[in-house]
């Protein structure tokens, strides 16, 4: 909710043409995608029947590596180092293909739940 509650910040206050940039887009900026990569570890459950997209180890090895490459992403943006736009690339679709990991393990295992026989 906090990302997508940030996005609507950074839609509402534009990059200026000239350059410069925004306080208000940054800021909601670095919410929101610090929000996207902490997620997944705050959806996590524990128990035997948990999807493999929600467990521990999986969630918080996503939010690391979530974490890791907007990390990088901000070091070019802050360093010019030139690979800023593939390092926004990478960290946008990460972010928008882990909800579908998640949702397609869940559909996994509610398709692997023995169903009783009908006589």
């Amino acid at each position: 909710m906090a990302g997508g509650l940030a996005g609507l910040l950074v839609a509402s206050s534009p990059e200026p043409a000239g350059g410069g940039g925004s306080v208000r887009h940054t800021a909601g900026a670095v919410v929101g995608l610090v929000a996207l990569a902490a997620w997944p570890a705050g959806a996590r459950r524990r128990g035997p029947s948990v999807p493999w997209g929600l467990r521990p180890a999986v969630s918080a090895g996503t939010s690391v590596v979530l974490l890791l490459v907007l990390v990088w992403f901000g070091a070019e943006l802050v360093t010019g180092g030139g690979q800023a736009g593939l390092a926004e690339r990478l960290l946008g679709g990460m972010q928008t293909l882990w909800p579908v990991l998640v949702i397609l393990s869940c559909r996994r295992r509610r398709g692997s739940v023995a169903r009783p026989v009908r006589s």
